[in-house]
């Protein structure tokens, strides 16, 4: 086992190596940061911007300029945003709490929403009910995301007033107050459900099929025969071996939540990492891109690479093959 785990955080560093070296190289292909910083007047100065470029490492090799880059990255150093002058760290550790909260919530919801509708969609197999949440999965997998967020903003927030729309309240840092929990969930209810909405219909259909499947084995099918009540075969049973592939989706589509909700703090105004990069994105800013991007991938691989090792414990089978 110690050997599947070294191996797992082999790959997750092979692979944030070739993450930085990509993301490094994509933003200085966009344009000269020199110039940018630059008004037009002393950019036009060819001197003057050299001694920017100079000032910048823009003038060092490639790799020397690579390797200042991922030797900051480690501290979090991604240098100062070019719009607002403040170091691109302090932006990253105000924004992360926010995602975070967003991407935890929205799994929650999608779990608790998206497993036991599956499961019980797969015990009334065929019936009105089954029907159903298919229908409902397959909407939820297919409907664009913006749509589904302006259509219940306009409905929940604006005919109805239930919900707030937009923002994230007075809430501020990783803990909130006990008397500001209450603003906090009903701000994040609009969001954190259309970010969570395709994943609660793959989990409906993830846990249908995968319970089908144990429904069909041996030992259920003994268990039913031997006299043991269906909520026993079914719940005690059938639904802990059905739920090995759903946590495998689930850690994976964990991460997914926490790197794709840029659409979603865009419609929801929502101040959080991705909103940051889009920022960063529209304005040139190339220190907040690589800063959002590069906590966005680290967060993707950590969390892969911890479901790769949680299987690895669950189903002895991975880390032999």
């Amino acid at each position: 086992m110690q050997g599947y785990i070294l191996r797992r955080i082999g790959e997750g560093f092979v692979t944030l190596i070739v993450l930085s070296f990509v993301i490094f190289g994509s933003v200085q292909l966009t344009g000269d940061p020199a110039r940018f910083l630059l008004p037009i007047t002393e950019a036009a100065d060819e001197k003057v911007y050299q001694a920017q470029r100079e000032a910048m490492g823009l003038n060092d090799p490639f790799i020397v300029q690579y390797w200042n880059f991922a030797r900051k990255a480690i501290y979090l150093d991604f240098g100062d945003s070019f719009t607002t002058r403040r170091p691109v760290k302090e932006i990253l550790l105000e924004r992360l709490p926010a995602t975070v909260h967003l991407a935890l919530f929205g799994m929650v919801m999608a779990v608790v929403i998206g497993v036991p509708l599956g499961i019980l969609s797969a015990v009334k197999r065929d019936s009105i009910f089954d029907k159903i949440t298919k229908g409902v999965a397959i909407f939820g997998m297919s409907a664009p995301q913006f749509w589904i967020a302006i259509m219940l903003i306009i409905l929940l927030g604006g005919r109805l007033g239930w919900l707030p729309v937009f923002g994230r309240g007075d809430i501020e840092g990783w803990f909130p107050t006990f008397s500001q929990m209450p603003d906090m969930i009903l701000h994040l209810l609009l969001p954190s459900f259309v970010l969570a909405l395709a994943i609660i219909a793959a989990l409906m259909r993830l846990g249908r099929s995968a319970m089908l499947e144990v429904l069909d084995t041996d030992y259920v099918k003994f268990a039913q025969v031997k006299g043991l009540h269906d909520r026993v075969v079914i719940w005690k049973h059938a639904t802990r071996n059905a739920l090995i592939p759903i946590l495998t989706f689930g850690g994976i589509a964990l991460a997914g939540l926490l790197n794709g909700s840029v659409i979603v703090e865009f419609i929801f105004a929502w101040p959080g990492v991705g909103l940051m990069l889009l920022e960063g994105i529209l304005s040139n800013n190339f220190p907040q891109v690589e800063g959002a991007i590069m906590v966005s991938g680290v967060a993707y691989i950590f969390t892969a690479m911890m479901v790769d090792i949680l299987y690895g414990y669950a189903d002895p089978r991975v880390r032999i093959n």
